[in-house]
């Protein structure tokens, strides 16, 4: 009896989470998790690319320039981390990552992101500071999912009126920018919580359109920073104007 017990004991102690492409192979369709950080990489290994049933790849801190087309074959990823790395090309095929939920592409040498950016219909949390981005693709107000956006540190001038669309975004940080101005969709935003806007270009105003928004709790500006009298005089006891 305990003969036919023991060897599915051993089946459901297989790992899942792997630090290195030769181990994750190894067990096939069970790795779940890659941990590359920190390997000194400059490209992704092809052999990445294998492994189909991946749902987190981590590849933080490397010297990786592109984000090949081959990513595409990782259709079950729900976390991308390449934070870090010398990053200046993501393939239009990061489109095809349906259920990917967290993209972290923080300190990199991104200078705009492929339309495709707006096929991941299950994104919630996208970081995106410390790039060169000049502008971003009207798609991105297709991620109806996405809550959290991080944006600073770029080199913004204007923001995409769609991104008024993002239903559910609630913390928006686009301090230390450029722009010229904020597009009134932003009094779109019902779910937003949490505003960052301090040094996101000189003299920047502020949209009524905001005062609209019964959720917003903090809206952190800097002496600059034009705000409404609307938003000056609110009446929500749970809403803050920060000055940082």
């Amino acid at each position: 009896m305990f003969c036919f017990v023991f060897p599915l004991i051993l089946l459901g102690c297989a790992p899942t989470r792997f630090s290195s492409v030769k181990s994750a192979l190894k067990y096939g369709d069970r790795a779940k998790v890659l941990n590359l950080s920190r390997n000194g990489l400059t490209e992704i290994p092809a052999e990445v690319f294998e492994l189909m049933t991946l749902e987190e790849l981590n590849l933080f801190k490397n010297n990786i320039t592109e984000i090949p087309a081959d990513i595409g074959k990782l259709k079950n990823l729900k976390k991308l981390i390449v934070s870090r790395n010398n990053l200046s090309v993501i393939a239009p095929e990061i489109g095809e990552l349906r259920k990917l939920e967290e993209l972290s592409l923080y300190f990199n040498n991104l200078d705009s992101l492929p339309d495709e950016i707006g096929s991941l219909k299950n994104l919630e949390e996208l970081k995106l500071e410390y790039n060169q981005l000049k502008s971003l693709p009207s798609t991105m107000g297709n991620l109806k999912e996405l809550t959290y956006l991080y944006l600073g540190h770029n080199q913004l001038k204007h923001l995409p009126p769609e991104i008024g669309s993002c239903q559910n975004l609630a913390l928006f940080y686009i301090g230390k920018n450029f722009l010229e101005e904020l597009p009134a969709e932003l009094g779109n935003l019902e779910s937003l919580v949490e505003l960052d806007v301090a040094e996101a270009g000189v003299l920047l105003v502020v949209p009524e359109s905001l005062c609209r928004l019964s959720k917003l709790e903090y809206i952190f500006i800097d002496e600059n920073t034009i705000v409404p009298y609307c938003m000056q005089g609110s009446l929500n006891p749970r809403f803050h104007i920060i000055l940082k």
